[in-house]
């Protein structure tokens, strides 16, 4: 009867560590947009759709691939107010090089908000929103 207490404490100790989500805190890389990249989208909806495909955690790292003519082509993070109205007055901060690179970091909100401040490409869908989940 020992013997079998025994093993089935072994036996419940080795499924509570292997259900464990041990990638839930290793901080990733994530390239916005999938291969299409940083750029205006036919779909007005794409970035949303391609964020509420995924789930983003503390210190993951946005990174913008630029796409089209670089030139034409930057990102920003702002407000949600700004996201919103697509106002590019006073961004939290702003890249313009290929590869614009974004850690994630503990807001109020979990929210954060990117937006292209080039002509109207904001108001043609280029524009992000992403919640960090604190949920392992």
């Amino acid at each position: 009867m020992k013997k079998v207490k025994s093993s089935l404490v072994v036996l419940m100790t080795f499924m509570v560590v292997a259900s464990m989500d041990f990638h839930g805190s290793t901080a990733k890389e994530l390239m916005v947009g999938g291969p299409f990249g940083w750029g205006v989208p036919q779909n007005h909806k794409f970035y949303d759709k391609w964020s509420n495909h995924h789930i983003f955690k503390p210190h993951d790292v946005l990174i913008f691939n630029f796409t089209g003519e670089i030139s034409n082509n930057d990102v920003a993070e702002v407000t949600r107010e700004a996201y919103l109205k697509c106002d590019a007055e006073n961004p939290i901060s702003r890249q313009t090089t290929n590869l614009a690179r974004f850690k994630l970091t503990n807001t109020s909100t979990n929210n954060h908000y990117y937006i292209c401040t080039i002509h109207q490409n904001c108001k043609l869908g280029q524009k992000l929103v992403v919640m960090v989940s604190f949920r392992r």
